[in-house]
Protein backbone atom coordinates (compact mmCIF):
# COMPACT_ATOMS: atom_id res chain seq x y z
CA UNK A 1 0.00 0.00 0.00
CA UNK A 2 1.00 3.41 -0.92
CA UNK A 3 0.47 6.55 1.31
CA UNK A 4 1.47 10.12 0.77
CA UNK A 5 1.53 12.64 3.33
CA UNK A 6 0.89 15.82 2.27
CA UNK A 7 1.88 19.54 4.38
CA UNK A 8 -0.08 21.99 3.80
CA UNK A 9 0.45 25.21 5.09
CA UNK A 10 -1.86 27.53 6.88
CA UNK A 11 -1.40 31.51 6.77
CA UNK A 12 0.17 32.64 9.90
CA UNK A 13 -1.60 35.67 9.95
CA UNK A 14 -5.35 35.54 9.89
CA UNK A 15 -5.69 38.93 7.99
CA UNK A 16 -5.50 40.65 4.87
CA UNK A 17 -1.64 41.81 3.79
CA UNK A 18 -1.20 45.09 5.34
CA UNK A 19 1.87 47.39 5.64
CA UNK A 20 2.16 46.35 9.59
CA UNK A 21 2.24 42.73 9.10
CA UNK A 22 4.33 43.15 5.59
CA UNK A 23 7.14 41.00 6.14
CA UNK A 24 5.32 38.01 8.01
CA UNK A 25 3.55 38.27 4.40
CA UNK A 26 6.86 37.93 2.58
CA UNK A 27 8.19 35.21 5.01
CA UNK A 28 4.93 33.12 4.73
CA UNK A 29 4.96 33.35 0.77
CA UNK A 30 8.53 32.73 -0.12
CA UNK A 31 9.83 29.18 -0.68
CA UNK A 32 11.95 27.94 1.81
CA UNK A 33 15.04 26.53 0.84
CA UNK A 34 14.02 22.68 1.11
CA UNK A 35 10.95 23.79 -1.54
CA UNK A 36 13.77 25.16 -3.48
CA UNK A 37 16.06 22.29 -3.90
CA UNK A 38 14.90 21.64 -6.86
CA UNK A 39 17.05 24.11 -8.73
CA UNK A 40 19.93 22.54 -7.50
CA UNK A 41 19.71 20.11 -10.06
CA UNK A 42 21.43 20.00 -12.93
CA UNK A 43 18.90 20.34 -15.51
CA UNK A 44 19.87 19.71 -19.47
CA UNK A 45 17.87 20.85 -21.87
CA UNK A 46 19.35 19.07 -25.04
CA UNK A 47 18.32 15.39 -24.95
CA UNK A 48 21.30 13.42 -26.45
CA UNK A 49 23.77 16.00 -23.61
CA UNK A 50 21.68 14.39 -21.17
CA UNK A 51 22.18 10.57 -22.71
CA UNK A 52 25.12 10.63 -22.65
CA UNK A 53 25.87 11.61 -19.49
CA UNK A 54 23.19 9.22 -18.30
CA UNK A 55 25.09 6.47 -19.68
CA UNK A 56 28.32 7.70 -18.40
CA UNK A 57 27.36 7.81 -14.62
CA UNK A 58 24.55 4.38 -15.25
CA UNK A 59 21.30 7.21 -14.27
CA UNK A 60 17.82 7.73 -15.45
CA UNK A 61 16.98 10.47 -17.05
CA UNK A 62 13.30 12.17 -16.75
CA UNK A 63 12.14 13.45 -19.70
CA UNK A 64 9.93 16.32 -19.48
CA UNK A 65 7.45 16.67 -22.54
CA UNK A 66 4.53 19.01 -23.01
CA UNK A 67 2.55 21.13 -25.04
CA UNK A 68 1.69 23.89 -24.41
CA UNK A 69 2.46 26.61 -21.28
CA UNK A 70 3.49 25.27 -18.25
CA UNK A 71 1.11 27.14 -16.26
CA UNK A 72 -1.91 25.58 -17.97
CA UNK A 73 -2.69 29.44 -19.72
CA UNK A 74 -3.61 27.69 -22.93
Amino acid sequence: MLTTSISIATSPINTQPTPDNYQQWIKYIRPTEKENKWQTIAWRNKLMTAVKEAKKLNRPILLWAMNGNPCGET
